[in-house]
């Protein structure tokens, strides 16, 4: 063991006292393209980040119940990646009973959304449901929970030669999975740098016609591990089941922001 930690100390020093380069690249870089060997990161603005985890993964029991437990975590982190995938991501990864994407290019923040409010709508009327029907009572609450954030990260490969892997370093990443960490199940959460690409589109901000007038459909909440930026919008719905959904999100997708029926204050 001492042998090992003198070693990790020298390589943090190395680490420390080398020169960092940071490279700024315009389209968003395939992990092979990503640096193992010298400490250079690539820097890509404006990328978008969702990450979806179940609520109380925690209380499984991989013990007597872990056919149970198994069965739910297939239930939801196939259909998750499934989402994540079909709105056009840069990189997806699962991590345990969960998984992140990054969207990054044109429209990658509506794409993004769309995905999260999907996950957020599968949860509600598909997983959780499903669960108790098939399942019964002998699991605790749960349901997939998504945060959201939107900003520059860098990435570079880090580990040990030869299994190296993809690090992308940065808030978006970090803001999102604390979002999701502050989400319920079936929430979804984010933060004020997404919102703000949102707030004049009524088709994000209201609800659908089948409502009269159209209501607001986010509240303000807090995730105090964001610190300054610790106000969140909250989404109170999912997609309409009446057809409305698939409208909404084809209209978020191309661009769309206005409809007759919203009245702004």
């Amino acid at each position: 063991m001492t042998a090992l930690l003198t070693e990790l100390d020298t390589t943090a020093r190395a680490a420390l006292k080398s020169p960092t380069t940071i490279e700024d690249t315009t389209l968003f870089p395939s992990v092979d393209s990503l640096y193992s060997r010298k400490p250079t990161w690539k820097r890509i603005k404006d990328a978008v980040v969702v990450s979806a985890d179940l609520k109380n993964s925690t209380q499984l029991s991989f013990g007597k119940y872990i056919n149970t437990s198994a069965k739910i975590y297939e239930a939801s982190t196939a259909p998750l990646v499934s989402i994540l995938w079909a709105f056009k991501p840069a990189f997806v990864d699962i991590q345990g009973d969960g998984a992140f994407a990054i969207y990054h290019g044109e429209r990658a923040t509506e794409r993004a959304l769309c995905a999260a409010i999907t996950i957020k709508t599968f949860s509600a009327v598909t997983l959780e449901p499903k669960i108790r029907e098939i399942l019964g009572e002998k699991v605790p609450d749960t349901g997939l929970k998504t945060g959201m954030d939107r900003g520059t990260l860098i990435a570079r490969k880090l580990g040990v030669h030869g299994t190296n892997e993809p690090v992308w370093a940065g808030r978006p990443v970090n803001f999102a999975f604390k979002c999701a960490g502050r989400a319920d199940a079936h929430g979804l959460i984010v933060t004020e740098e997404v919102f703000k690409h949102f707030a004049s589109n009524d088709y994000v901000t209201h609800s659908c016609d089948h409502s009269d007038p159209p209501t607001e459909l986010w509240h303000e909440t807090d995730v105090e591990k964001l610190g300054t930026h610790s106000k969140c919008k909250e989404l109170t719905s999912h997609w309409c089941e009446n057809g409305c959904g698939d409208r909404f999100a084809t209209a978020i997708l191309t661009g769309q922001k206005k409809r007759e029926t919203v009245t702004r204050a």
